[in-house]
């Protein structure tokens, strides 16, 4: 079975105590990715403006669409901070990063915040000023990104229990059928 129609037609060929078993183990599988997803929720923490400071930084990472929202592009910076290299990822519309030019190892200026896991950054500009990257679009980005994990969540449980209320009447139909047997 390698397809969704080959999954049904072993549905349709098995015995209704088989059905509901195999939809129960899609239904565990579900609920688990749903979970796995829900992981990804992302958290907002304002800045400390005490932990601030100005640094240089290198683009590290190639340009890729964000999932949540195809207007924005995130990448990768560099940076050396305490002398231990860290590396985040950036986000930023897709037009300001293709007017800046920006390309692997382009210096960039970055406000970054010392936190109790290592370091945020805050900002991100170009050598001539440009701002590609602020506190308030890293802010957006979570509440899109938790947006998007919300909404693909519930579609999941739905669908979750969809499948469930099928592996249940599944096992109404085989107690009917071994109560017809006796």
């Amino acid at each position: 079975m390698h397809s969704f129609s080959g999954f049904v037609k072993l549905l349709k060929s098995s015995s209704p105590l088989k059905c509901a078993q195999l939809l129960t183990v899609v239904v565990v599988t579900m609920l688990a990715g749903v979970a796995l997803y829900l992981s990804q929720l992302m958290v907002y923490t304002a800045p400390d403006a005490s932990r601030l400071m100005v640094i240089e930084g290198r683009v590290s990472g190639y340009p890729d669409s964000w999932e949540h929202n195809r207007s924005l592009v995130h990448f990768g910076v560099a940076y050396k901070l305490d002398g231990k290299r860290e590396g985040k990822p950036i986000y930023t519309y897709r037009e300001l990063y293709e007017a800046s030019r920006l390309r692997i190892n382009t210096k960039v200026v970055l406000t970054v915040e010392r936190v109790d896991e290592g370091s945020r950054v805050r900002e991100l500009a170009t050598l001539d000023g440009r701002i590609l990257y602020d506190d308030r679009l890293g802010q957006q980005v979570v509440l899109w990104n938790n947006e998007s994990i919300r909404s693909t969540v519930i579609l999941g449980c739905l669908a979750s229990i969809g499948t469930a209320v099928a592996a249940v009447v599944m096992l109404a139909r085989h107690q009917r059928g071994m109560g017809l047997q006796s």
